[in-house]
């Protein structure tokens, strides 16, 4: 019996490579079709990739990232005979390796390495030739260290740094002091240090980005939900003969795919000096995961009905909380909605997500007292929120946006027909 290969797995349209973050089988254990086999990390998601096949683990590939898509990181052998013979074939290593080595390299000015000249094109990451091509360098220049002497982003960070640190003929530094056991400063002990990586760094960055290279306002507001939660309770009661529980979350993204729909430029994106107005209504929905923050996207929104959109949002949402969420369940967003409810916020900032133009937040609906009428009564009050790019929205186009938004979702028997509830 042949044994299985263990690849780089493509999870979607536009994944190139990704990262190994652990291995959940140990090297020479059996594994069990099905059972989880190693976690991978792209700059969308992470996942837990299942075993294809039964087989003794020889791992190849231990840990990495830049790791392109198809690469074989380990096998599963047959037998222990079988096992035996991979290992030995590893490359005549005993052990799994990392990534492969830096390719050679040769001095080309005080504290800046060059890449040996590449027989082919230079093997790179997308976003270290995005920096590099944004710096004005040459990729070839620069050192790889992922798989096969591949450039990455840090590799191209690093070597900027050296550039900038030859050019600089700044007097050496002192030498660092010894470390405390445990580190003191000003009163406060040290706990622990750990450096920004995976899904926590890329959320960092895009908020940095959006923050620096957008001209964020939001608006706040606080609408009267009352009939849109009867309308939830009354369909939740047929749930069982519907196929389906509503959500807020859910309710809003069909009201919003229908607001967008009629007011495209808060359904468009700024890249550059370019405004695009998109067809298709994707909109994303921010959901909170032990990494940090996901934002799965319901495709064609505009497109589907009140429960095609609960259904495939509460896939989605399961999905993102087991690490089953694909790079293309993620990708093609035009329009952000951030549930703030189930942490009983009142009123936040929400920050936009580029190249996205709108964002809207939502939160915890509340019983208040109101007067309608000259009268005192309760009603259920929810805090809204909405931060657009100034470059592209003015006040008055928001406030159109809010006011059609508002005008559906305090009275959503305008908009909803039973056939839209999956009646």
């Amino acid at each position: 019996m042949v044994a299985a290969e263990v690849t780089m797995p493509k999870l979607g349209m536009t994944m190139e490579e990704g990262k190994i973050v652990e291995w959940r089988k140990r090297e020479k254990e059996w594994v069990n079709k099905g059972e989880i086999l190693l976690v991978i990390e792209t700059d969308k998601v992470t996942y837990e990739v299942e075993s294809q096949d039964s087989g003794m683990l020889c791992i190849l590939i231990e840990s990495g990232e830049g790791i392109p898509v198809g690469t074989v990181l380990a096998y599963l052998a047959a037998s222990e005979e079988e096992y035996a013979r991979l290992r030995g074939a590893a490359s005549g290593a005993a052990e799994p390796r990392a990534a492969a080595p830096a390719a050679a390299v040769v001095q080309t000015a005080p504290g800046v390495e060059k890449a040996a000249a590449p027989a082919g094109p230079v093997k790179a990451t997308p976003g270290a030739r995005k920096l590099a091509k944004e710096a004005g360098i040459d990729i070839a220049r620069v050192p790889g260290t992922g798989p096969e002497g591949r450039v990455t982003r840090e590799d191209v960070e690093q070597y900027l740094a050296k550039a900038k640190a030859a050019e600089a003929e700044v007097a050496p530094s002192p030498p660092p002091r010894a470390a405390a056991a445990p580190a003191v400063e000003m009163g406060k002990r040290l706990l622990k240090s750990e450096r920004m990586t995976g899904m926590r760094a890329t959320i960092a960055r895009r908020m940095m980005e959006s923050i620096h290279g957008t001209a964020q306002m939001t608006a706040l507001a606080q609408w009267d939900v009352t009939n849109l939660m009867n309308l939830r309770r009354e369909i939740n009661k047929l749930s069982d003969s519907l196929g389906y529980r509503a959500t807020i979350p859910g309710m809003m993204v069909f009201f919003l795919a229908r607001v967008l729909k009629e007011m495209p430029v808060f359904n468009a994106s700024i890249e550059g000096n370019e405004i695009h107005y998109w067809e298709d209504v994707n909109i994303g929905v921010a959901v909170s995961v032990p990494e940090g923050l996901v934002v799965p996207v319901v495709h064609g929104a505009d497109r589907l009905s009140l429960k095609e959109i609960q259904v495939r949002l509460a896939d989605l949402i399961e999905r993102a909380r087991n690490k089953k969420l694909l790079p293309d369940d993620m990708s093609g967003g035009t329009f952000t909605l951030s549930n703030l409810g189930s942490y009983g916020s009142e009123f936040e900032t929400v920050i936009l997500n580029p190249p996205e133009v709108a964002l809207l937040g939502i939160g915890n609906a509340e019983k208040k007292p109101v007067v309608i009428d000259d009268q005192i009564v309760i009603r259920e009050i929810m805090p809204v929120s909405l931060t657009f790019d100034h470059r592209l929205i003015d006040g008055a186009a928001a406030g159109a946006f809010r006011q059609r938004l508002r005008q559906l979702v305090e009275n959503p028997g305008l908009l909803v027909t039973c056939s839209q509830f999956g009646f």
